[in-house]
């Protein structure tokens, strides 16, 4: 059991890692260009929702992808809503 609970520590550490590569991406471009492309703005905002239904269900980073849909495991209600918001805001952005 404490070996599950360092997994998602680490991995938790390392989701909000990428959440702050993201955020930290977004502001240096939209620095350098001095323009808000707000297709990038939906795409990363899409990304940090899916980053966010990772750190919703923690049991899903402390398993292996091959598991995470089986019967006998549940992913939260929150983490789905996320994962659809992701969906969408990623494919605005490809507009």
């Amino acid at each position: 059991m404490e070996r599950k609970n360092t997994k998602i520590q680490r991995s938790a550490l390392l989701i909000k890692g990428f959440m702050a590569l993201v955020m930290f991406t977004l502001a240096i471009n939209t620095y350098k260009t001095n323009v808000i492309d707000f297709g990038a703005v939906a795409g990363a905002i899409g990304i940090l929702a899916m980053l966010r239904g990772f750190l919703a269900s923690p049991s899903l980073l402390s398993m292996p992808l091959k598991h995470w849909l089986e019967s006998n495991h549940k992913i939260s209600r929150e983490s789905y809503l996320y994962f659809s918001l992701a969906f969408i805001l990623i494919v605005v952005s490809g507009f």
